[in-house]
C-alpha cells in the first residue's frame, strides 16, 4: 500500500494550517514572492534547456513565458 496519498494530504494540511496562521502582512507580501519563486524556476528551466543563451535572452525567454501564461489565462476567462 503506497503512503504517497496519505503523505500527501498531511502536506496539504500542514499548508492550509502555515496559511491561516501568517500574519496579514506576510500574506500580503507572499504573493510577490511566490511570483519570483516561479519566475526564478522558469529561467532555471531556460537555462537548462538552453545553455548557451546569455542572461538576457534568459529574460526575453522569461518574460515570452509569462506572456503566453497570461494569454492562456486570459482565453480561460
Amino acid at each position: 500500500m503506497s503512503v504517497l496519498p496519505a503523505l500527501t494530504e498531511a502536506l496539504y494540511r500542514e499548508e492550509i494550517a502555515r496559511a491561516r496562521a501568517m500574519d496579514p502582512s506576510d500574506k500580503l507580501l507572499e504573493g510577490p514572492r511566490l511570483f519570483q519563486r516561479a519566475c526564478l524556476v522558469i529561467a532555471d528551466g531556460i537555462r537548462h534547456r538552453h545553455p548557451d543563451f546569455s542572461e538576457d535572452e534568459v529574460l526575453a525567454q522569461v518574460k515570452a513565458s509569462l506572456s503566453r501564461l497570461r494569454t492562456l489565462d486570459d482565453e480561460r476567462r
